[in-house]
């Protein structure tokens, strides 16, 4: 498989043709996109971070709505701009999985040549869960260790959602054909995200039931700080030739 890989604000994006997976498959068309949200396996424990004792496994978002929206010139020579909207009787459920780098669906679409390929996916709370949750453990200075938690519930906050572009470079078109199945692969980098986050502030940070717990109402100043960083790396945008 062919990968290009683009680190930006938190999250790699890796690009490129993959064989076949069997997953949920939306819309019509000869060339499949893969889609998938996964941890960046920087080994097979998960994202360890260092200097921090935290080392997050998994975790997981849920998504209420998907739009993809596609623009360029069909075999005809005719420039199109088409959109596929698809809403969840219930929220999809997206696991983070650093092992697995599988997508979690395609959205089918015809062969041709394109100007841009736009990707918006909406979060949301449901049934008291969190719109995203990553967990793992803490290791103090000591050598002990306690579960980790971080919550996020974004049900109204538009700043949750992720977003993905790609456009051809230079004004040009790129084009994608039905020999491979192509692959836009999010991973996400915990280490900037808690990247100004310091093994003390850990060490002293509040635990709920025997479980180091990160969320808008518990240890909120560490909250709001990887919450800016989730917020300010979930707009992607990659160049194609």
């Amino acid at each position: 498989m062919k990968i290009t890989k683009i680190l930006l604000a938190g999250l790699i994006i890796s690009l490129g043709a993959c064989s076949e997976n069997e997953v949920p498959e939306i819309g019509e068309g000869e060339v499949k996109i893969g889609m998938g949200i996964k941890l960046s396996s920087n080994s097979a424990s998960g994202a360890r971070l260092q200097n921090t004792g935290l080392d997050i496994k998994t975790g997981f978002v849920l998504i209420k709505k998907m739009e993809l929206e596609t623009a360029g010139v069909d075999e005809n020579g005719a420039e199109f701009d088409r959109e596929i909207e698809v809403k969840f009787p219930e929220p999809k459920r997206i696991d983070f999985d650093a092992v697995d780098s599988s997508v979690d669906f395609y959205f089918n679409i015809p062969a041709g040549n394109y100007e841009e390929i736009e990707l918006e996916m909406d979060v949301i709370d449901y049934k008291n869960q969190p719109s995203l949750q990553l967990d793992g453990t803490f290791t103090k200075a000591n050598g002990s260790s306690v579960p980790f938690k971080f919550e996020v519930y974004g049900e109204d906050d538009e700043d949750l959602d992720f977003e993905l572009e790609i456009e051809a470079e230079d004004d040009e078109l790129f084009f994608l054909e039905e020999i491979n199945n192509h692959v836009a692969l999010m991973q996400i980098n915990a280490k900037a995200w808690f990247s100004s986050i310091s093994q003390s502030e850990l060490e002293n940070a509040k635990l709920t039931n025997g479980v180091l717990l990160i969320n808008e109402s518990t240890n909120e100043s560490i909250y709001d700080r990887v919450l800016e960083k989730i917020e300010s790396s979930l707009e992607i945008e990659i160049k194609m030739k």
